[in-house]
């Protein structure tokens, strides 16, 4: 596996995407007069396209192959890149049919006597609206391949940064907890629940989805920890949401509880009828 460097790879994407979205203006602003004039023009704009297109093949030969094959979403994007090898190489082949379409002079074959200008403008009157066809076809193509690279230099930036975030969380170790708070966050594992207050006394109550009470003093600690998130959009009285994190998952998964815990938190006690009522 070839390392490079990426942040210099997404770089040139940029820059190859800007200079696609340069050619592609010049396009769309080309207007051509048919005969030797278009064919100047057209070999100039050929040559400009190729041009790209070898610089995203070799963009794509550097990142094939390369570290960046072992990150998650890598296999689209390098299909994506050759998508932009493919449009570009589209482009260059429109512009090579507007240049087949030009009518260029030069005598034709021996024969009868002919009106030349009145077959002049003939060719020219036909090929005019055909060449403008292949512009604008050349032109959407460099269009799919400047815009092909910007979303790769995004997306690149956007998976080495998810990819930088997974490895660092697997190298954290998880989160140290309790047999009783693992009781509760395996409850609440299950199906989340709900903390509330009971108006006429101010105290605060929470069930799981078994309108089971939990410990309010251990859901705290396991909710300052980030272990149980708290949907705070809806008021105490109405009753919020209890959800086990990421993190509290990732703790679950490596404690390892006792036996007597295990089968506490398969057997829950019934909710009291004031935390049930509450909670319809």
């Amino acid at each position: 596996m070839q390392q490079i460097d990426l942040n210099a790879e997404i770089a040139r994407l940029r820059q190859l995407g800007s200079d696609f979205e340069d050619l592609h203006s010049e396009i769309r602003s080309l207007t051509l007069t048919p005969g030797t004039n278009a064919r100047q023009q057209l070999t100039s704009k050929i040559v400009a396209t190729h041009e790209l297109v070898q610089r995203a093949m070799e963009r794509l030969g550097a990142l094939d192959g390369s570290q960046y094959t072992a990150v998650p979403g890598s296999r689209p994007s390098l299909e994506a890149l050759a998508s932009v090898v493919s449009a570009a190489s589209i482009a260059a082949s429109d512009l090579a049919c507007a240049l087949e379409t030009n009518p260029l002079e030069g005598a034709a074959f021996p024969g009868p006597p002919t009106d030349e200008a009145a077959v002049r403008q003939a060719r020219h009157a036909e090929a005019v609206p055909a060449m403008a066809g292949h512009l604008a076809d050349a032109a959407h193509q460099l269009d799919l391949a400047h815009t092909g690279c910007y979303y790769l230099a995004s997306g690149i930036t956007r998976d080495l940064k998810q990819h930088a975030e997974q490895n660092q969380n697997q190298a954290i170790p998880p989160p140290k907890i309790t047999d009783s708070q693992y009781a509760v966050l395996a409850r609440l594992s299950a199906g989340g629940g709900i903390r509330y207050v009971i108006s006429r006394y101010g105290v605060l109550k929470a069930i799981d989805k078994d309108r089971a009470t939990v410990n309010v003093a251990t859901l705290n600690a396991l909710i300052k920890r980030e272990l149980v998130g708290v949907d705070t959009t809806t008021s105490l009285h109405q009753g919020q949401r209890l959800q086990v994190t990421a993190k509290g998952h990732r703790a679950l998964a490596h404690h390892n509880p006792s036996t007597s815990v295990t089968q506490a938190a398969a057997v829950t006690p019934p909710a009291t009828k004031q935390a049930a009522g509450r909670t319809r």
